[in-house]
């Protein structure tokens, strides 16, 4: 896997230290998939890094529970912790691969992150 750089949206700038998606190139081939897959041979996953301020903001995607954590964090610092940075939103991969010598095409559920949020 091999790590990218943070994703923007459009002329928005994002401060990097804030929950956000960034790339994450998986190449089959490096991860020893390779003999077996047979499409894509790579593709770009995404996964969710950042902070989760406190208290949050609608911006970042939060659920209720995280709103409420958050909350909690920002009167009591030292007894609660700070909200997770994960995905919300994700998106399935089609891939082609040989099983049992046969050749199939699956559509593999949440392979791709979408969007990311505080939970």
């Amino acid at each position: 896997m091999i790590m990218g750089p943070e994703v923007s949206s459009g002329n928005i700038e994002i401060d990097p230290s804030l929950c956000r998606r960034v790339e994450m190139h998986v190449d089959f081939n490096q991860i020893g998939w390779g003999s077996w897959i047979v499409f894509p041979k790579k593709y770009n996953a995404y996964r969710c890094e950042g902070i989760c301020p406190s208290p949050l903001g609608e911006d970042l995607n939060p659920t209720n529970h995280a709103y409420m954590q958050s909350l909690l964090k920002h009167y009591h610092p030292e007894r609660v912790p700070s909200a997770c940075c994960a995905p919300t939103k994700m998106s399935p991969l089609s891939m082609l691969y040989y099983e049992n010598g046969e050749m199939l095409l699956r559509h593999h559920e949440d392979m791709v992150v979408d969007e990311c949020g505080c939970l």
